[in-house]
């Protein structure tokens, strides 16, 4: 009976591990297709200012410096979660 308790808590916390992991995810290429007016799935400089906390955190951002975060760079950043909470 234990093993069973066991074995469902186990379950329990992968699904709750997979959903978070998810959401942010979606958080992420939410933010992208709101922000990315010209639709190239990346949102430069010129788009970051319709939003003052992610132009605020711009710089940290774009890792690479080519002026345009990309998804990567925003599943890489650990600022996303704080943009998303300011919002």
């Amino acid at each position: 009976m234990k093993k069973f308790v066991f074995m469902g808590l186990m379950f329990a916390g992968i699904v709750l591990l997979q959903s978070i992991a998810s959401s942010e995810a979606y958080a992420q290429s939410d933010l992208i297709a709101e922000m990315d007016l010209d639709e190239d799935g990346m949102i430069s400089i010129r788009e970051a200012v319709a939003d003052p906390n992610l132009l605020a955190a711009f710089g940290k951002i774009d890792s690479n410096g080519d002026g345009k975060i990309s998804a990567e760079e925003l599943s890489e950043s650990s600022l996303i979660k704080q943009i998303d909470k300011k919002a």
